[in-house]
């Protein structure tokens, strides 16, 4: 037997102790009960610790994660004013180095001193260019020469004198000479006649060059001569080429000696019988002399 005491509540509002006598399986139910109680109340306490750092720990998580957001916002805040800043100043280097470049290039320009600028790098390409223009031009011309056309772009000097020496325009036998002094005998008039130029013996479609440079001042047809081209010799003198056809000159060209001028044609009829022909003629002032002087 088991021997409790347990405090009564009284009328009287004082606890006054009350004795029991349990026997020993209540005794035993009891501290049983009183084991349950306490495993209950452990259980209940590690609960409560556990959610109470689960709390914790979930606060610390969002707290981290605020500050850690905040710092990241900061920052991406702050980088790009700083490239933007570094752009800037980039773009301010950039610019100094360009006016500086232009200001000392305007110098170099001024006093003819230092590197050569761009101004002259352009006059040189330019220079270059027309160079390059102009030889084309000369081996064109020349080539054109050679080929039996007039070789206008040589532009020669048109400066004849007496001195000068010609060259024959065509190859072959005199068929009536020069005579301004007496007269000479025309077979197809059958007459006795001044003559102010040379009739030279020529196949017909033989090539006719110029025996002189000289520029084309008219181009005529002449009802004795047919087609007939005068050309300007310089210091008064001119030269005169009839019986052609199938000119290669144009009134106003300038034409090298040696360069075909056009062909020997059908001749007139004042010179049928005397046959194909090249009349050729030249004037001083105006007035005929005699070109034989001049020829070799």
């Amino acid at each position: 037997m088991y021997r409790f005491q347990k405090l009564v509540y009284s009328r009287q509002n004082f606890w006054t102790p009350y004795n029991y006598r349990w026997s020993g399986e209540q005794a035993l139910d009891y501290d049983d009960r009183g084991e349950q109680n306490m495993k209950k109340n452990r259980t209940m306490k590690v609960i409560f610790n556990v959610g109470a750092l689960a709390v914790l720990a979930a606060l610390g998580i969002n707290a981290y994660q605020l500050g850690t957001s905040q710092n990241g916002e900061i920052i991406q805040e702050i980088l790009p004013m700083e490239s933007v800043q570094k752009s800037d100043a980039k773009e301010d280097e950039i610019k100094e180095e360009a006016s500086a470049q232009a200001d000392t290039r305007l110098v170099q320009a001024e006093t003819g001193s230092g590197s050569i600028t761009a101004g002259e790098n352009l006059i040189q390409e330019e220079t270059q260019t027309e160079a390059i223009k102009t030889a084309s031009s000369a081996e064109a011309a020349a080539k054109t020469g050679a080929g039996g056309t007039t070789g206008l772009n040589m532009a020669p000097e048109i400066l004849f004198s007496e001195d000068t020496l010609m060259e024959w325009p065509v190859n072959g036998n005199i068929l009536i000479d020069y005579s301004m002094d007496n007269t000479t005998y025309f077979p197809t008039l059958d007459q006795y006649r001044l003559s102010s130029g040379i009739a030279v013996q020529a196949v017909q479609g033989a090539p006719v060059q110029s025996a002189v440079n000289g520029k084309v001042l008219t181009i005529a047809q002449d009802a004795q001569t047919g087609t007939t081209v005068t050309m300007e010799l310089g210091n008064g003198y001119q030269a005169i080429y009839g019986q052609l056809t199938d000119l290669q000159v144009e009134q106003g060209d300038t034409v090298k000696k040696g360069t075909t001028i056009g062909y020997i044609g059908t001749p007139t009829k004042y010179y049928s019988k005397e046959g194909s022909n090249l009349y050729f003629a030249m004037k001083k002032d105006g007035k005929p002399i005699d070109p034989i002087v001049y020829l070799p």
